[in-house]
This record gives structure tokens, sequence and C-alpha cells, in this order.
């Protein structure tokens, strides 16, 4: 491959900026300059620049969501087992002591629970 050399000049602000992400890639500011160009002529086609880099990215982006799924499990039901202690600790002050009674009751604290939250 024959090469073409081109000079190029930049705003000191983007240079020091250029050395500093050279220094910590641990590559010289000449070998970034050549990637930043092929990236910058990659986004202009329309082309994927990174594509491991992307991967990557919706990898842990599909972690952080079945994450966050696995704490809205987790959340709902501490709120459902709270809502049957209240009203157990209720039932066991009066004399409702009817367990279909006990279970509509859980069910209407969970579903109050959830309003006042904004789920429903």
């Amino acid at each position: 491959m024959k090469h073409v050399q081109h000079s190029v000049r930049l705003p000191l602000a983007l240079d020091k900026a250029l050395r500093q992400a050279a220094q910590s890639r641990q590559t010289t500011t000449y070998a970034l300059l050549q990637q930043c160009v092929r990236a910058g002529m990659a986004s202009l086609s329309g082309e994927q620049a990174t594509p491991q880099l992307t991967t990557e990215i919706a990898q842990e982006i599909d972690a952080i969501s079945a994450r966050l799924a696995h704490v809205e499990r987790l959340t709902e039901r501490t709120l459902f087992v709270a809502c049957a202690a209240y009203v157990f600790a209720r039932a066991a002050a009066g004399s409702r002591t009817d367990e279909t009674t006990l279970t509509a009751e859980i069910n209407a604290a969970f579903a109050r629970q959830l309003n006042h939250a904004g789920e429903i």
C-alpha cells in the first residue's frame, strides 16, 4: 500500500487532547491521528468504525437490563411481603381471621402501594 503524506494543522486544544489520548492509549500521536482520520472517514461514509465497541456496549446493556428486571421482581416481592405482614398484623389485632378476607386485604394493600408508587 502506498502512503500519501498530508500536513494537518490542529488548534492547540485539539492537539493537547490528541496527545493526552495517545499517551493514555500508549501509542504515538501520529498513529492516533491516523485512527481518528479513518474513524472520521468511516463515519462520513456511513460505515461503522468500531463494531467491537458496539457489541460490547450491547452486551453491557443486556446485562444491565437483566439485572434491572431482577431488581424489579425483588422490589415487587418485597412490597407484597410488607403488605402481607401489615394485613396479618391488623388481623392479629382484630377479630377478622378469615383467610379469604386476609388474602383480599393483602391484595388490596398491595394494589394501593403500587398505585402510590405510580405503577398502576
